[in-house]
């Protein structure tokens, strides 16, 4: 049965129009019309219309942008209409989807918040581990009440799901990233993309015996299933899906002629008419229940530690401490909306590091305004308490301005506690 707000793909010459949802269950429509103009009636420039698409979401997004990637490593070019809904409209500039699909008419996304990361091309290993230290540093600044082995398990299924494009897809324009917090839900949810071969064509390689492409699917979320041992041990999308599987997230993964939806327990594989170019991968992992995202993150049958994003940012020589250094973690000391990202990672990396000091490094901050100061480190103090605060957190660097602005936060949040 068909949906009633399944999006309807238009071609008129050149132009395509998208009008109503663009969804997962919708977006394979829009990349066989792009195919057609380009590939069947040999235009070198389309346009795409979505000035009637009514919503938009980061997966179908993505792997449009991916395919309009593709078409101008081919010298194809692609202009955007805007959706003519505002609120949309905002939604294509923010995420960065308008620059990636149209760069001449629209400019890189400068959105700064935290809760979302917009989509990121990559296409070196440099290039794919910032993204994820983008998204890590993210997470960690917006999301409160994290536990470490749930970040590090985030951190891991990210890292493995963006180093597949740039090992296995042979995608000439490299891969995309987005990320989304819903922090009321305590989820958080990624979208990798690719223009590349596929799933289907790269495991075949090493598996001739596989018979469809929803079998290969199938095989990929598997232990140690991959085309090659030499590349990789071939367990990106299988600890991808426990992870989802154990944490009560969902997994959605389009390449070729197949897809695989999972949510709630129900994993179904299936075929589709039209495929999708490269891959689409969009996991959502669920942080409402403590430390069991670390807990998924096994293999043969023995749980496994990564390394993360706190080793390698935070941790000192001496790894009983943990060195925070400010001037880098904001690039504002004068508001509270830059304080409350500050203080919600501080005080993650207090709850996941217990008995360990930070030393917090005021090195080249010369002034920070008493809101700032009230919204980190006053709050900071009326959350741990004083006793806990003391044993966790050191200041160096610190001008005597500065260190007064933070002694009269504290002192005026210590008088609530009374």
């Amino acid at each position: 049965m068909a949906r009633n707000d399944a999006s309807q793909i238009g071609s008129d010459g050149n132009r395509i129009s998208v009008v109503g949802r663009l969804g997962l269950m919708d977006f394979h429509r829009l990349l066989a019309a792009i195919h057609t103009a380009t590939t069947k009636r040999g235009y070198q420039d389309i346009t795409l219309d979505f000035e009637g698409c009514t919503a938009a979401f980061a997966g179908p997004m993505l792997s449009v942008c991916a395919t309009v990637g593709r078409l101008r490593h081919k010298s194809i070019d692609t202009d955007l209409r805007l959706p003519l809904k505002r609120e949309l409209a905002n939604l294509f500039l923010n995420t960065n989807w308008a620059y990636l699909i149209d760069p001449a008419a629209f400019n890189e996304s400068t959105f700064t918040g935290t809760a979302h990361v917009p989509a990121i091309p990559f296409s070196s290993g440099t290039e794919q581990q910032g993204s994820v230290n983008r998204m890590m540093d993210a997470i960690l600044s917006s999301l409160p009440s994290l536990e470490r082995p749930d970040l590090a398990a985030i951190e891991w299924s990210l890292s493995e799901i963006t180093d597949n494009v740039l090992m296995h897809s042979e995608s000439p324009c490299g891969g995309f990233v987005q990320l989304n917090n819903f922090r009321a839900k305590r989820q958080v949810e990624f979208a990798v993309s690719d223009a590349g071969v596929g799933i289907p064509e790269t495991l075949r390689r090493g598996h001739p015996a596989i018979r469809s492409d929803p079998e290969a699917l199938d095989q990929a979320i598997r232990e140690g299933v991959t085309r090659d041992k030499q590349l990789g041990q071939g367990n990106g999308l299988f600890g991808t899906f426990q992870i989802a599987r154990v944490g009560g997230g969902y997994l959605n993964v389009h390449s070729g002629y197949a897809r695989l939806d999972f949510r709630k327990g129900d994993l179904r594989i299936r075929s589709e008419p039209i495929p999708c170019v490269g891959t689409l991968v969009v996991a959502c992992m669920d942080i409402s229940n403590p430390n069991t995202l670390g807990e998924a993150l096994r293999f043969d049958d023995q749980r496994y530690q990564p390394t993360d994003y706190i080793e390698t940012h935070y941790e000192a020589t001496d790894r009983d401490v943990l060195v925070f250094r400010i001037r880098q973690e904001t690039a504002s000391f004068g508001s509270r909306i830059a304080g409350t990202q500050v203080r919600t990672k501080l005080s993650n990396l207090v709850r996941m590091n217990p008995g360990r000091r930070i030393v917090i490094d005021f090195t080249e901050v010369p002034v920070v305004s008493s809101s700032f100061a009230d919204e980190v480190f006053g709050k900071l103090f009326l959350e741990l308490g004083a006793l806990r605060f003391m044993q966790a957190i050191d200041f160096v660097g610190i001008q005597e301005t500065v260190q007064a602005l933070l002694d009269r936060a504290i002192m005026q949040r210590s008088r609530e506690t009374h």
